[in-house]
């Protein structure tokens, strides 16, 4: 690995010129102009030959149009307050509304072929490659056309503008905070990062007790988006006949409710040893119990500081040791300026992978301040560009993966360079500090992310009867949070609700979820992977590239030979995190007794 690598990634690569790229308004025109022709031409009858033609067109399509949004949320996420690239982001949320129209009126179609005709498809040669996804339009129920187009258009200004409303006055709150004599309004992120990381106790109290105020200003604002945001989810279905609030949830993410269900019942079977950690972590802290704001903050911390050319050796270095083509596309990404690392004022402070399905590459954001934390951060978002290299070989119908299925790759290349780096750690302190790291990461997954998963199901149940006020919302969540942790906290964050973006996310229901699944399935994968055999790497890529093709059991059945239904799998996939816990809980012995 060269030692001259830039922080910063390289966009014009894509888009010549960014905002002004002649390519990118180039491409919005052209779709603007021919997805119209597209539905036009969606007429039946039509020979099985012309069909083909058109899914052709129509996947080339879908492809471009997610391309130019991943790359507007790219330059929208380089300053948060660039009115140029929130016009560009604008017309792209536009442009996929006409997407979905598409895909709504190709459904619509499919409904009129009859069973001759769909069995002519499916028997296509020049179709083999998305017979999983026909066989999937083939079963799923639809609306009539009209209504599904109505719908999709009211999201504009319906769900859609909740979640624009949710996110403007979400980045406007600023906290009031004291900065010696001086009172200063601050953004609520650094806020947050006072409230949660700061290590003098009393300055995170300070800085909670200033959120809060903040919040409770506009609690009620944000009580009213959410109950209109679940408002015209469960209005739509309601006029869709779906019965079940998490069917979709279930049918997005291609796993069934006795999978989750099994996956829930080990989560809450196996929470006294999460517990173990907090009392252990609270002990460490010298507190009877930890608050809400104790948790994230590491009690143990590597002295060493790595730079960003070692965190590409770290990350290079341990995909190599899965497979020497994981390894490749590591250094890849870092040499072709895919990673935009570098720490900077007004960029997103959050970090995700962008797909470019047409150049056959991905676009990495986060800020890297040189700690392990962002190490990992980094493999996983690599993890990411991994998985979406070996789905941009197939096609389009076939790429989605769901957000459970998402997180397969990423996980499992996090675990590879964590559990590397904990065991050879070179001081007792660093190798704390990383097995800290690692089970409070997973408790997102297996703690924080299960209990928001219930709050959300029965706040959909109760507006399913009327509107939740804002006190009603906050008492939920906490009795919610204090039964998933059997009371194992001192002070519980009522607030939680109206800074989790993901609950107010029109194209993923129940999001949060997504997380605990792909996290625990890959977890199971990585177990797997232990096993001595030398084709693993091989059944790896093809369980990646199946991702958008396979309901989430038939992967788990079909390459590794397990069955997600049975609580076995996830009681397996959880074991590594409740040996890191023991292990944490024995090498600290010595630090309170």
């Amino acid at each position: 690995m060269e030692h001259t690598l830039t922080k910063t990634w390289d966009l014009d690569t894509i888009y010549p010129g960014g905002k002004q790229s002649e390519k990118l308004l180039q491409q919005f025109s052209q779709l603007e102009s021919e997805i119209p022709i597209l539905i036009d031409q969606l007429q039946p009858p039509l020979p099985t030959k012309e069909i083909v033609q058109l899914l052709d067109k129509v996947q080339n399509v879908i492809l471009l149009a997610f391309q130019i949004d991943e790359y507007c949320i790219c330059l929208s996420s380089e300053d948060i307050h660039d009115q140029e690239a929130m016009k560009l982001m604008d017309r792209s949320k536009q442009l996929q509304v006409m997407v979905k129209t598409l895909e709504a009126e190709l459904d619509g179609f499919y409904a009129t072929l009859s069973e001759e005709e769909w069995n002519q498809l499916l028997d296509s040669d020049a179709l083999q490659s998305i017979r999983s996804y026909l066989q999937e339009k083939q079963k799923s129920n639809k609306l009539p056309q009209k209504i599904e187009n109505a719908i999709n258009t009211l999201s504009i200004n319906g769900i859609k503008g909740w979640e624009d409303h949710y996110e403007q006055l979400f980045y406007s709150l600023e906290v009031q905070m004291q900065d010696g004599d001086e009172t200063k309004n601050i953004p609520l992120y650094d806020a947050y990062i006072q409230a949660f990381f700061d290590q003098d106790r009393k300055k995170r109290i300070v800085a909670n007790k200033a959120i809060q105020t903040t919040l409770i200003q506009h609690k009620e604002s944000f009580a009213s988006i959410f109950n209109h945001f679940a408002g015209f989810r469960l209005d739509t279905y309601k006029l869709k006949g779906i019965e079940h609030t998490q069917a979709e949830f279930y049918e997005k993410n291609r796993i069934k409710e006795g999978s989750v269900s099994s996956m829930m019942d080990v989560l809450r079977e196996n929470r006294e040893h999460h517990q173990k950690f907090l009392k252990r972590k609270a002990e460490l802290m010298g507190l009877d119990q930890l608050s809400y704001f104790d948790i994230d903050l590491p009690f143990f911390s590597s002295k060493s500081s790595i730079d960003y050319e070692e965190a590409a050796e770290i990350v290079t270095k341990q995909f190599q040791t899965f497979s020497e083509e994981m390894g490749a596309f590591a250094e890849r990404a870092f040499r072709e300026q895919w990673i935009d690392a570098e720490p900077r004022k007004n960029k997103d402070f959050s970090a995700f992978c962008a797909a470019m399905p047409l150049e056959g590459q991905s676009r990495i954001l986060l800020s890297f301040e040189g700690n392990y934390q962002d190490v990992v951060t980094l493999a996983h978002e690599i993890g990411h560009a991994y998985h979406n290299m070996i789905l941009q070989s197939e096609a389009a119908f076939t790429q989605e993966t769901g957000s459970a299925l998402a997180e397969t790759a990423s996980t499992f290349v996090e675990n590879l360079v964590l559990d590397a780096a904990i065991e050879h750690a070179p001081t007792e302190e660093d190798q704390l500090s990383l097995l800290e790291m690692k089970i409070s990461n997973a408790n997102k997954y297996i703690s924080s992310i299960p209990y928001t998963f219930d709050f959300e199901q029965q706040f959909y149940e109760k507006r399913k009867q009327e509107k939740v006020s804002a006190d009603e919302i906050s008492n939920l969540m906490v009795e919610t949070e204090k039964r998933w942790t059997t009371n194992a906290l001192r002070e519980y964050n009522p607030y939680n609700w109206m800074t989790i973006s993901h609950f107010y996310t029109p194209e993923k229901p129940f999001y949060t979820l997504s997380y605990s699944i792909g996290y625990l399935f890959s977890n199971g994968i990585y177990v797997e992977s232990k096993k001595d055999d030398k084709d693993f790497h091989n059944q790896y890529v093809e369980l990646l590239r199946h991702t958008g093709k396979m309901p989430i059991e038939e992967l788990g059945a079909t390459f590794l030979n397990q069955d997600l239904s049975k609580k076995e799998f996830w009681e397996k996939a959880i074991k590594p995190i409740n040996e890191a816990i023991e292990q944490f809980i024995s090498l600290t012995d010595k630090y309170v007794n």
